[in-house]
């Protein structure tokens, strides 16, 4: 049964296109006038002249509107379509539908529409026997995230220079240490992945970013449940590998560092610890990112561990924290209804933008604190060139709560306000070897 609000809205549009499929198998569409009668819930076509005869076929009827730019492309989208038999009435047709529905750009944006069409997408193909296809190379950039591995590399880097300026590097080492832990990096996100489509996290997400909202490539069909789960083991073994090799050849507190980092990254989405599910998944990304990969990266070379090294980890695993921290505002909604609690999707909206500016504040004046009494070289005061940023992306949080994809441009530039910071740190202890002060 078709909502009468359907019929209203229908007589507000002046262009629609009557389709059906003809007597040889071919699809056919034609424009034509028409008037809806809302009270009686039919809609009443003009017969187009050289049409014949179409009494009894089900047919298809799309109202449409929209709006052509003077540059190009076109806005205010909607449409409507009915669907039903048709009846011929002498000079017109009578359509009194049995099915319809609409999208209207106003009121869903167009990409979330398109992800609500996603499972019927699914269907359609599974009668086809086809599935959805991409490049391999594109596959695995989607799948693994790459672009997000940088929120590993730096910490090891970092890690590494403060152990260059204390007297210790070794480059094969260091090559080890990075390969290892990219392998874990991988393994957390297809594990995420996996496990996020299992508990319908990602499932019910209709508005996921190029930010937000897992890889999907589950949920578009590119690979089946089974493989993520297969990949993330695979990445997880290999890089354990490693783990245990450095752990032999360096010392033990490599394997605690190792043993912890699994704990917080496989346990961020997977059963039973599930940190994301239960409000400290935040915290264990800042502590898995941040003082594990600096001081573990910082101990492989120096087979140490110093508050140096373990104050820089702080505001590094603080950036990185708040990468996922303004991803998970535009899912705040989607995760509570599948009962992932995020610390976000537990604080009240008005809180969010507070909650970010509580925890830049926290991790310059860490910076700060750190050159002013000596512990980092006085030159690493570079990276608070990135306040004015942080301040920006700060106001892109607060103007643009409650809409998904107007955060877009937050998330963009967090996580530069990432790199650059920590770039700019590890620039900062770079120069120190010059600039002695």
């Amino acid at each position: 049964m078709v909502e009468k609000v359907l019929f209203q809205k229908a007589a507000t549009y002046s262009d629609a296109a009557l389709t059906f499929v003809d007597d040889d198998g071919y699809p056919f569409s034609v424009p034509v006038v028409f008037e809806v009668d809302s009270e009686q819930q039919v809609v009443k076509i003009s017969k187009p002249k050289s049409l014949p005869s179409l009494r009894g076929r089900e047919v298809g009827l799309i109202f449409n509107h929209i709006t052509p730019l003077p540059m190009g492309g076109y806005t205010d989208r909607r449409y409507i379509v009915f669907w039903g038999q048709i009846t011929d009435e002498g000079d017109n047709f009578m359509l009194r539908p049995t099915k319809g529905y609409t999208w209207d750009e106003k009121e869903v944006q167009f990409f979330q529409y398109s992800e609500m069409k996603v499972s019927r997408a699914r269907s359609y193909l599974d009668q086809l026997k086809e599935r959805p296809w991409l490049s391999t190379p594109w596959l695995v950039l989607r799948t693994f995230r790459l672009p997000f591995v940088i929120a590993t590399i730096l910490p090891v880097v970092l890690g590494a220079v403060i152990g260059y300026r204390s007297g210790f590097f070794n480059w094969m080492l260091f090559a080890l240490t990075l390969a290892g832990a990219l392998l874990i990096h991988l393994g957390v996100n297809t594990a995420n992945d996996y496990f996020d489509a299992k508990t319908g996290a990602d499932d019910v997400n209709t508005t996921p970013t190029p930010f937000s909202g897992g890889s999907r490539v589950i949920q578009y069909g590119l690979l089946p449940a089974p493989a993520v789960l297969s990949l993330s083991t695979a990445a997880y073994a290999v890089g354990g590998v490693i783990g245990l090799y450095l752990a032999l050849t360096r010392g033990l507190p490599i394997l605690l560092i190792g043993l912890l980092g699994l704990l917080v990254s496989y346990g961020y989405t997977a059963p039973p610890m599930k940190w994301v599910y239960r409000g400290v998944g935040e915290l264990a990304v800042g502590v898995g990112f941040g003082p594990l990969l600096v001081l573990g990266s910082y101990f492989v070379q120096a087979q140490s561990f110093t508050l140096e090294a373990f104050l820089a980890s702080l505001p590094v695993g603080m950036l990185v924290m708040l990468i996922l921290y303004v991803n998970e505002i535009p899912d705040r909604t989607w995760d509570d209804e599948a009962g992932k609690k995020t610390f976000v999707a537990r604080i009240r909206e008005e809180s969010v933008v507070t909650g970010y500016l509580v925890s830049v504040v926290a991790l310059y004046a860490i910076v700060g604190f750190g050159a002013i009494v000596r512990i980092f070289p006085i030159t690493s005061l570079l990276a608070l060139l990135t306040i004015p940023m942080a301040a920006k992306v700060s106001g892109l949080i607060k103007g643009n709560l409650g809409n998904p994809y107007g955060l877009m441009p937050a998330m963009s530039m967090n996580i530069k306000l990432y790199v650059y910071t920590t770039l700019l740190l590890i620039a900062g202890y770079l120069l120190s070897f010059i600039v002695r002060l």
